[in-house]
């Protein structure tokens, strides 16, 4: 049938005839002499005169067939020899337009492996250049052909030993400080240290000292026997030998103030542990009613007691939560032995367990996912030897990275542990694609295994080093984040990629020439499972292809509307799993006593003992009490709490009493009375710079974002002359990192978007071309974002990373699509035969690439911290719907052009 096409001059059509009878191995001396017989006819010499050397490679080939297809590769070059002077002799035409049509003739030489007779034509072109006259203006015409100017890999196959041995000493001048790499035990590093609010927050901690606080609480059925307030007594006397901790409070240590008529004292609550009855239930009944204490040391049933433990600020200490933990479980110990049951819950608790997680998932990922490569590489090429290969490529990339974190000082932190199994998986990404074209047929074209190997690369190196370029710009976007660790990820993901290129094409191919080439080229035509799935896959699409359109189309929409449900928040709670013990310890002391979130107002005056005017007193008062009145806020206490109890105490203790009194003087003389340091937390010296202190229990960065809202909007309906009033604590932080997260990603995925758009113009050539590669991009990430509002996933310091990140990778296999495609197109296929070819030799790699990066994406499932899992969810699932968009969506967007 193929021949009868041909014959009547459908020659694209007798063509696919051929290739699909050569994929049967069916007679294929002919079938390469009737294709390049084919190809000569439609003015196409470099494909038709490669066809006719294909012929003559093949087995069987009797002499007649030999001087016949030989007198045609004769012919072939006639004519072009034909066209060469016809152009030399044309008076009619310009310098510019005989140079480019000469050009072109050189570059089929060159296809051809003719390089003596392109070389001729560079010289007739040369001195035809100078025969000009010189009064007419130079055309800007390059005379060397760009394809001189690529790097060949010719050296690198001639002389493996020597780039062997190079590779291995570069690597080995970074694993050299993989001793250096460190985890940390903290998680402080998500702070903006150049943000105002920050340094106002460092500021305020130096007044009032560090506000970070974790509580120790345990339940009974009363908590005022003797037994269990001996038990508290203990535990904060040891507490409070510990060098790591600050202070201590409890029911056993905190002050009380007592009075009469005109008098008052300040005591120990429980100065002696009572053991009569009613003197433990009078105890009871002046805890939970006093203000202090309860839901702060007591919970208002008196069954839970807390042990408030506030620690330093010790920023450049990593180690520093870490010990002081084990030695407060030391103390605990023995208790917990004998039956007791403790649960610990804080900032410092939260912010140690985050760091653990860290350290486990670090060691569940990477053997994971070097299991789960492995399977992989050996399912896609059913070769050990190239298996093996693969994973030399990957070791060498991944000490190389992890080297690099010791040498620069950057730790594995919450998100630089992503980095291990994205690098995997990268490295591997440029493996599969040499893997790919390292086919039998290039055996029987190069049989010198160092030309094939070098045709190989020489082939696959432009778009691989644009699809590293382009990830390491995805990745180098987040160098715009403010915040540290996203910062440390871009360079270091970053570094990653550079490694695997080099690695890839000066490390992986010397280990291929060690090999014998008939063990790792393949026949990949032969294995009828992938091939024949592309072949449907290619026939479904360009038969379909409106529909596929159309189909793309409204996912986009029906996502776009999805994503305007997304909520921008960061809730540590749900950070962990609902059945982790952090969570579970954290829901027990919330629920019994109070919040272990901290949220502080700033009160500053221009006046020293500006805070002993009644005036400014009541202003303090106001604000707490309407921030108590929110909803998530469970504790406050401030200054005025104790001017208040003072007062009370001072009149006999008359519950009528507790109020701000009504002169300075009054507040001044208490002040003198008063004996105790505890209002040094709400009070500085001079008496110009008050603090209330808020505990929540709301997690959510957006409850709490609207809490300061709130907050602020009372602030201005107040009038508080020469008092400069301010919100901060941690709740306030937390909120601003996830606004700057937010609005820096924003920005990153537009400057990522921009740049890759910008190069991809460039490197194809077209601005057409160019902006078709950004819709296969943008696809997965619409679809993410539609996922992300459908599924209620919130964008918070883990989901905002993927935007950029996934728009650095899913633009690689775009760009080996289109790059193969223009080729395919410049060798004069029409458009329905460039796609079916490119589809079905780029189609493997495409789906072993997209395959390989879900599973590395898809370890980061089995975190134990819910916003990697999310991450690695989302990220694997936009490696599959980039996928679709590179062999679905983006053919059938291009087969509109038929």
């Amino acid at each position: 049938s193929g021949i009868a096409l041909k014959d009547i001059g459908l020659y694209e059509e007798a063509i696919e005839e051929f290739q699909r009878a050569l994929e049967l191995r069916y007679r294929t001396i002919e079938c390469y002499d009737e294709i390049g017989d084919a190809r000569i006819q439609m003015g196409d010499f470099p494909q038709g005169i490669k066809h006719f050397y294909d012929a003559l490679q093949q087995d069987g080939l009797t002499p007649v067939q030999n001087s016949g297809i030989l007198e045609k590769i004769a012919s072939a070059y006639r004519e072009i020899d034909e066209k060469k002077n016809a152009i030399l002799r044309h008076q009619d035409i310009s310098f510019a337009q005989k140079a480019t049509l000469l050009e072109k003739i050189a570059a089929t030489y060159e296809e051809v492996k003719e390089k003596h007779k392109a070389a001729e034509i560079y010289r007739e072109l040369n001195a035809l250049d100078k025969s000009r006259s010189e009064g007419v203006a130079r055309p800007q015409v390059s005379v060397v052909p760009r394809r001189r100017l690529r790097f060949s890999f010719e050296a690198v196959c001639n002389h493996p030993r020597i780039f062997l041995l190079c590779s291995i000493i570069f690597a080995l001048c970074f694993m050299a400080f993989l001793p250096y790499t460190k985890t940390v035990d903290n998680v402080d590093y998500f702070t903006p240290k150049d943000d105002p609010d920050v340094r106002f927050y460092d500021g305020f901690k130096g007044v009032f000292g560090n506000d970070e606080f974790f509580i120790i609480a345990f339940e009974e059925d009363d908590i005022f026997t003797t037994k269990n307030l001996n038990l508290i007594k203990n535990i904060t006397d040891q507490l409070e030998t510990l060098e790591e901790v600050r202070k201590v409070k409890s029911l056993t240590n905190v002050d009380d103030t007592i009075g009469a008529a005109d008098y008052f004292e300040v005591t120990r609550f429980l100065e002696e542990i009572p053991e009569d009855e009613r003197e433990l239930q009078a105890r009871k009944n002046q805890a939970v009613t006093n203000p202090l204490y309860a839901r702060n040391l007591i919970s208002l049933d008196a069954r839970t007691a807390a042990i408030v433990v506030l620690t330093y600020d010790r920023p450049e200490d990593d180690d520093y939560r870490t010990r002081l933990i084990s030695k407060v479980n030391d103390i605990l110990q023995p208790y917990r032995a004998a039956g007791e049951k403790f649960s610990l819950a804080g900032w410092t608790t939260t912010n140690l367990s985050l760091a653990q997680y860290m350290k486990k998932d670090v060691a569940t990922f990477i053997p994971i996912t070097y299991v789960m490569i492995t399977l992989m590489i050996f399912l896609f090429f059913k070769s050990l030897r190239l298996t093996v290969l693969a994973l030399a490529n990957i070791s060498i990339c991944m000490g190389s990275t992890m080297g690099l974190l010791g040498m620069t000082g950057i730790t594995l932190n919450n998100v630089t542990t992503i980095v291990p199994p994205l690098i995997m998986a990268l490295a591997l990404s440029d493996t599969v694609h040499i893997f790919s074209h390292m086919e039998k047929r290039v055996l029987e074209e190069f049989p010198d295994p160092r030309k094939a190997l070098a045709s190989v690369l020489n082939k696959v190196v432009l778009p691989c080093f644009l699809t590293t370029l382009t990830t390491a710009i995805g990745f180098l976007s987040l160098v715009t984040s403010s915040i540290p660790p996203i910062r440390d990820f871009a360079y270091i993901a970053s570094a990653g990629m550079l490694f695997e290129f080099l690695y890839s094409f000066f490390f992986l191919p010397p280990l291929v020439l060690f090999f014998s080439p008939e063990k790792v080229y393949l026949e990949y035509q032969t294995r009828k499972g992938m091939t024949q799935l592309l072949h449907r896959l290619n026939d479904f699409i360009q038969g379909n292809y409106r529909y596929v359109i159309a189909a793309g189309a409204a996912l986009v929409i029906l996502a776009s509307s999805w994503a305007t449900q997304i909520k921008v928040e960061t809730n540590l709670l749900e950070y962990f799993k609902s059945d982790s013990p952090v969570r579970n310890s954290i829901a027990f002391v919330e629920e019994r006593l109070g919040g272990v979130g901290s949220l502080d107002i700033s009160l500053q005056a221009t006046d020293k003992d500006a805070f002993k005017e009644p005036a400014n007193l009541t202003v303090i008062n106001q604000i707490q009490a309407y921030i108590q009145s929110l909803p998530g806020i469970d504790v406050t206490t401030s200054f005025c709490d104790f001017i208040k109890d003072m007062n009370e105490s001072f009149h006999d203790e008359d519950p009528a009493y507790y109020t701000i009194p009504d002169s300075r003087k009054m507040v001044s003389q208490y002040l003198l009375l008063y004996d105790s340091e505890e209002i040094e937390d709400f009070i500085n010296s001079t008496y110009d710079h008050a603090r209330i202190a808020a505990r929540i229990s709301e997690h959510s960065s957006a409850a709490q974002a609207a809490l300061i809202d709130k907050i602020n909007e009372y602030l201005e309906t107040i009038d508080h002359p020469g008092l400069e009033i301010r919100i901060t604590g941690r709740a306030k932080q937390d909120v601003n990192i996830i606004d700057t997260l937010v609005k820096g990603q924003v920005y990153s995925l537009g400057l990522a978007a921009a740049i890759i758009a910008v190069i991809m113009f460039i490197v194809l050539r077209s601005f057409a071309i160019g902006f078709l590669s950004l819709i296969p991009n943008l696809f997965p990430i619409v679809l993410n974002f539609g996922i992300m509002g459908a599924a209620g996933i919130h964008l918070n310091t883990a989901t905002a990373l993927i935007a950029a990140v996934a728009l650095g990778i899913a633009v690689d296999d775009t760009i080996h699509f289109l790059s193969e495609y223009k080729v395919r197109r410049a060798e004069k296929a029409t458009v329905s035969d460039a796609l079916k070819l490119v589809i079905l030799t780029k189609g493997r790699a495409i789906f072993s690439s997209s395959l390989i990066l879900c599973i590395g994406f898809g370890v980061l499932v089995l975190s134990r911290f819910v916003p990697t899992v999310n991450f690695g969810m989302l990220s694997a699932i936009i490696m599959l719907t980039a996928l679709i968009g590179d062999v679905v969506l983006l053919p059938a967007i291009i087969s509109l052009k038929k």
